[in-house]
This record gives C-alpha cells, structure tokens and sequence, in this order.
C-alpha cells in the first residue's frame, strides 16, 4: 500500500477526524512536508448499525462513491476508520480498485504481538453480532463482550461520541465505567473496538492493558508508509548502480 492515503469519512465523522489526528501524531514528523499525504472525504453516510440491523437504508451506495472520489483524487489506498463499516469493505474495495487497510485483521495482529488471549471487545452490537473479529482471531484468542445491561452502556458512550457530547465528561465517565466492569470481566485486555470509543480513550485505567483500534490503524499506515520509503531507496539504488 503506498502513495496518497484515502480516508472515508463520516463513520462516524469525529471518528474519522480523530484518526487522521492519531496518524499525524504517531508519524513522528516534524515538518509539514514530511507528514502523510491524506485524502479525507467525510460524506453523510446512512447509519451502518441500522442497515445491518434491518431498519435503515443500504450505506453501500455512498461508500462506493467515496471510494470512487477518493481514487479519482489521487489515493492509492483506502482506509475505513470504522469497524462496523468493514461489513462493506468488499464493496468499498471493489469500488475504489485499490488496496483497503483492513482495521478487523490489524487489531488480531495487535492482539497476537502482545500475546492477550482474553480481550474484552467493546464494539457495537452489529459488530459483535456479525462476529467480525472472530474472523481475524487466532483459536488461541477468544474474545469477550460486555453483558446485555453493559452493552446497552456501551451503545451509550458511542452514542454520544456521535452526538459530539463534552468529550472531556464522556472520557471521565468511561473510564470509570471500564474500571468498574475490567476486574469481573475475566479478560486480560479491552479492545476499544468501535473507533468513537478511542476518542474517548481514558489516559489511565487501572486494571487491563488497552487496545485502542484508531491507533492500530494508524500505525499499519504508518508502516506502510515505511516499507514504502524503504523500497523506493533500494529500487532508487539498484537503478543508479
């Protein structure tokens, strides 16, 4: 994956401005021109839960058609900072022609490097429903979810992530929410496995290790970003041997 970054937006829309904000603070730059080329186009985009759950229109149609601007614009990869909207991500990707990054498959890959077996996911109820990480977990992982009662706490605090609620009040509240639920858990770590949640994420908590998936993401395009520098300087200097 190389080149110019294309990030579908409206995912929700704070979700994705966040993710463009890890991705420039985790690439260790310190020049204008040094940081990622980004394209982020931010569409009002149908409710992903709702389609999923049956009660609200397709958001294939506008997905496909920011897939195709992102293209037209210059992006040679695709990310989706979204974990409900990677249901669509054969779309998207057959839509734009272009690799996707794939957010499910890197939080596995995350999961597996620090060797958590256990993970609390804490995702929304169509992802979980779908088991979409399931797909992207090792046998040896098995994921854990919040109780019918947590759940609707959960659906809560992306709610009002979405609504744009004082951001700094709805992070005090989860953090104290997930410290109060992590020691009867029996999880050994918590995915943030909905990308409102990170914007959330609590600086400390005092229990379980945090996996937060904005950044997971972030960091996969980042090293790509990497190899791609790396093989351009070798390519570069087998040419001009």
């Amino acid at each position: 994956m190389t080149g110019a970054i294309g990030v579908v937006g409206g995912v929700g829309p704070l979700a994705a401005a966040h993710f463009y904000q890890r991705l420039l603070q985790r690439s260790g730059a310190d020049r204008d021109e040094d940081y990622p080329t980004v394209i982020l186009i931010a569409d009002r985009v149908p409710s992903r839960i709702a389609h999923l759950a049956g009660t609200g229109p397709s958001p294939v149609p506008v997905l496909v058609k920011v897939a195709r601007r992102l293209v037209a614009a210059g992006a040679e990869s695709i990310v989706i900072p979204s974990a409900t909207t990677h249901a669509y991500r054969e779309e998207i990707a057959a839509a734009g022609g272009v690799p996707v990054f794939n957010l499910l498959e890197e939080t596995g890959r995350r999961l597996r490097e620090r060797q958590y077996r256990h993970p609390l996911v804490l995702a929304t109820e169509s992802t979980i429903r779908l088991g979409l990480y399931e797909r992207h977990l090792e046998d040896s992982i098995r994921a854990h979810y919040p109780s019918a009662s947590e759940q609707h706490e959960v659906n809560g605090f992306i709610e009002a992530v979405k609504r744009g609620n004082d951001l700094e009040a709805c992070r005090r509240k989860f953090a104290q929410w997930i410290n109060e639920i992590a020691p009867r858990s029996g999880a050994d770590s918590i995915v943030l496995g909905c990308t409102e949640l990170p914007v959330i994420n609590p600086s400390r908590t005092s229990h379980l290790p945090t996996v937060d998936t904005t950044d997971v993401l972030a960091d996969a395009v980042l090293r790509a970003q990497r190899h791609r520098r790396v093989t351009k300087k070798f390519q570069h200097h087998l040419q001009s041997r």
